[in-house]
């Protein structure tokens, strides 16, 4: 503003003044002054909020993109951070009124309720989504785990011949192939070691 709008302002205040006085002067300043603030304030959250927007529908292109994994998790991903301002607004709400433990009685009510069983179904979708998209790993993974569980009494044995057989492989000498051999012999009896000590306590009672 030129020196110019400033002068004819502060004529406009002066004449105001004496026209109606300084307290109508001053009333009607504050309330310009507050009604400016408010469409200020609320022009930063449309703002705001449509930036949001923006970023979550480039978000969802992105992950409709790279597939059905990755927008599966966008998609619960952008429902807990939509829902987690009001969790935290609702704390804050009885924080400030006074209520002892505000954040163990968000957990149980509704809100709590409502974004945790948000969590435990985006939890599932994108556990049943990988699944679906790893189908075909299932039933060679499902095997691959059986047969180490039939193994498994006969790994300090597999580990060592395992062991021998690669050093040999790679072209090492007798000594560095038996190092080899001890080495997954000793991780088959730390496997032995773990298998006790998950199993001893079921066959003791």
């Amino acid at each position: 503003m030129n020196g110019r709008g400033t002068t004819n302002i502060l004529l406009a205040i002066i004449a105001g003044v004496l026209l109606f006085g300084s307290a109508a002067v001053t009333g009607a300043i504050k309330w310009i002054a507050i009604i400016g603030g408010a469409l200020l304030l609320i022009y930063a959250v449309v703002a705001f909020a449509l930036y949001l927007l923006r970023e979550t529908v480039k978000s969802l292109a992105d992950a409709k993109v790279q597939g059905r994994d990755a927008l599966v998790m966008t998609i619960f991903g952008l429902a807990a951070m939509v829902f987690l301002p009001i969790v935290g607004g609702y704390s804050l709400l009885l924080w400030l009124n006074g209520v002892p433990k505000p954040v163990n009685v968000v957990t149980d009510s509704w809100v709590g309720k409502t974004w945790l069983g948000i969590l435990i179904l985006g939890a599932v979708c994108i556990a049943i989504s990988h699944l679906y998209t790893r189908r075909s790993d299932i039933i060679p993974a499902l095997r691959y785990g059986f047969s180490l569980l039939i193994r498994s009494p006969l790994a300090p044995l597999f580990l060592s011949m395992y062991g021998w057989r690669k050093a040999r492989t790679a072209g090492d000498g007798v000594i560095s192939s038996a190092a080899s051999a001890f080495l997954g012999l000793f991780f088959g009896l730390v496997f032995w070691l773990i298998l006790v000590g998950i199993f001893a306590p079921m066959f003791g009672k």
